[in-house]
């Protein structure tokens, strides 16, 4: 098993990054409800790396902090995780090349601006991570760091109760579509990466992954 105590990882190019979020203006300031300004080219860097959602949430200049799914270029825990300990982001998950990072909004520019980050997503409130089943979580990473979240995948969902016209709203706004139900339990096929829009909902408590949608009636 390989040595990858913090003495013996090197942080690389992303701690320097990073360590530029603290001159960001208002980013990460509780007192200032006052908008972030940003540059034409890091409007243009959110939007070729990361997503609409993330910009806005850099344009707010809130405190707030969020979970995002970052996608490196090599693997994210060995290469990776001494520099993001440093600069004060914790990884909730990791698997190969992806992870989940808990993010201030001014920490998203620095991060973007290491070339070791491919992507960044935004993921949402951390509080929704616990509605995962911990084995669908690997497979989410897993389909990020192969590039294969916009491929359709089978969810199985559990309400609070049985759903009716509004939990088939916020399933088809996610971009999925409904393949069984069982009372409050139904199984959705649609992309990984309609999944942020989908745990929007307060009504799915629960989310399992393919393996277990078999056991579903039909």
């Amino acid at each position: 098993m390989s040595d990858i105590s913090p003495r013996n990882r090197k942080p690389g190019r992303i701690l320097s990054f990073l360590l530029l979020a603290v001159f960001l203006p208002c980013a990460g300031c509780p007192a200032s409800a006052r908008k972030a300004a940003l540059a034409p080219a890091d409007e243009d860097l959110l939007l070729s790396k990361a997503d609409e959602r993330l910009l806005t949430v850099v344009r707010a200049g809130r405190a707030d902090k969020f979970a995002a799914i970052g996608v490196f270029g090599d693997d994210a825990f060995l290469n990776h995780a001494a520099a993001l300990e440093q600069a004060s982001i914790p990884v909730l998950g990791e698997f190969g090349k992806a992870a989940i990072l808990l993010l201030s909004p001014g920490q998203v520019l620095p991060l973007l601006k290491d070339p070791s980050i491919r992507t960044l997503r935004w993921f949402g409130p951390q509080e929704r991570l616990a509605r995962l089943d911990p084995s669908f979580e690997i497979d989410l990473l897993a389909r990020y760091a192969a590039g294969t979240e916009q491929r359709d995948a089978n969810l199985l969902l559990r309400f609070v109760d049985v759903g009716g016209a509004g939990e088939e709203r916020a399933v088809v706004t996610a971009g999925f579509r409904i393949v069984t139900r069982a009372g409050p339990t139904w199984v959705v096929a649609g992309p990984m990466s309609g999944l942020p829009t989908l745990l929007e909902s307060d009504r799915i408590i629960y989310i399992e992954g393919e393996s277990k949608t078999r056991t579903m009636p039909h």
